[in-house]
């Protein structure tokens, strides 16, 4: 499965599965101990736990896709 294959799954979840995938991969990921970075994290985990409105995910994605 290609990364494009994975990100089209991905973005056909339901917001709520799609919120735990994200934080399920954050997970995955080595953490640095940069204690701003975290807090940065911890906070847009807790703005989007709140219903707070962000970035589309879809821009997200295709903004990482041209990267």
């Amino acid at each position: 499965m290609t990364k494009q294959e994975v990100l089209q799954a991905a973005l056909a979840l339901p917001e709520e599965e799609r919120a735990q995938l994200v934080e399920e991969l954050e997970a995955s990921l080595p953490m640095d101990d940069d204690d701003e970075f975290i807090a940065m994290i911890n906070a847009r985990v807790a703005a989007a736990k709140a219903g707070e409105p962000g970035i589309p995910a879809d821009e997200v994605f295709d903004e990482l896709l041209r990267e």
